[in-house]
């Protein structure tokens, strides 16, 4: 059986990645938010110095706009970059997700020791 200061050394770490998990947790969910924006809102794109575009939301826009070579739209929010958010935000997910969960089982573990060592089993 540890000893009652390394047990709460362990619950301490243990919080410390509970919290590291959420915080890679809300980069991911700040990822999937940037992607939302880049999908779903309407923009503008400037075509000339002295001419702006209005574009639909990539969602919403017909698929001749934005995949027409000539389309100023479909240059500006083409889909290779809005997938690259969603494909940088899945390392931070699962990273978030496993060192939680590691925080976690690790803190119930923790608590299942101290009541132990109160109980003198």
């Amino acid at each position: 059986m540890l000893p009652n200061d390394d047990i709460v050394k362990l619950r301490d770490r243990s919080q410390a990645a509970m919290g590291m998990g959420i915080g890679l947790l809300v980069v991911a969910g700040l990822l999937w938010a940037w992607f939302a924006f880049l999908f779903l809102t309407p923009f503008s794109v400037d075509v000339s110095k002295a001419h702006e575009r209005d574009c639909e939301a990539p969602v919403s826009a017909p698929r001749e706009q934005l995949h027409a070579r000539e389309s100023f739209c479909g240059e500006e929010r083409d889909w290779p970059q809005m997938l690259g958010v969603l494909a940088l935000s899945l390392p931070f997910a699962t990273a978030g997700a496993l060192t939680y969960g590691r925080g976690a089982a690790t803190f119930r573990i923790c608590l299942l020791l101290q009541l132990q060592s109160r109980t003198g089993e």
